[in-house]
Formats: structure tokens, sequence, C-alpha cells
């Protein structure tokens, strides 16, 4: 549940602690590993909307100063999309379900 809840409070670098949750637990339960992963794939999948709203942001910043609020809506809503998968990602753990989300790139299986 750790590792589907903490990508929301760290934001870009959210793929840490499932990550390490996941090597330090991936041979010791199938169901701590399978949720470690899916947390560590889908917060690692975000790094793509979250570099995308950061150069929009710095882009528009630099050339459109009155229009950078535009980046900021992006960063922000890729963030509350994190933590509403995040959230039920560790409900569907707490309740001892196979979570999977439902847009992710596979990387770590």
């Amino acid at each position: 549940m750790l590792a589907h809840l903490s990508g929301f409070v760290i934001a870009c670098f959210g793929w840490i602690p499932p990550l390490a949750v996941y090597l330090a637990k991936r041979n010791q339960s199938p169901f701590v590993r399978h949720h470690a992963s899916e947390a560590a794939n889908f917060q690692i999948t975000l790094l793509i909307p979250y570099v995308f709203a950061w150069v929009v942001f710095i882009g528009l910043g630099i050339f459109f100063p009155g229009l950078s609020w535009i980046g900021s809506l992006l960063i922000a809503v890729v963030w509350i999309v994190s933590i509403v998968f995040g959230v039920m990602g560790a409900n569907g753990a707490n309740k001892g379900t196979w979570y999977r989300y439902p847009v992710s790139i596979r990387l770590l299986k």
C-alpha cells in the first residue's frame, strides 16, 4: 500500500519508493511484488507527462510569461491523476485484490 501512496507525495520522483519496495520484497511475497511493480511502472509512466508539462511551463515562461499558468495547470492535472490512481491502487492492495493500473508501461514484471 505504501508503494501506491508514495507516488504523489514526491511527484516527479514518485517512482523511487515503489522501486525500493520492489527491490527489497520481490523475492518474499508475490503479492507485494505485484503491487510494487505496478506502482513503480505507473510512476515511471507518469514521467512522460511530467516532463512534457515542465517543458511547456518553462517554454511558456520564457517566451510567453503570461501563459505559463498553462504549464502549471498541466503539472497539477498529472499530479491529481497520480493521486486518484494511487489511492485506487492502495485501496485494491488493502482489500487483497491484484490491482492493475489502466494506463502503464510495463517495465517491471
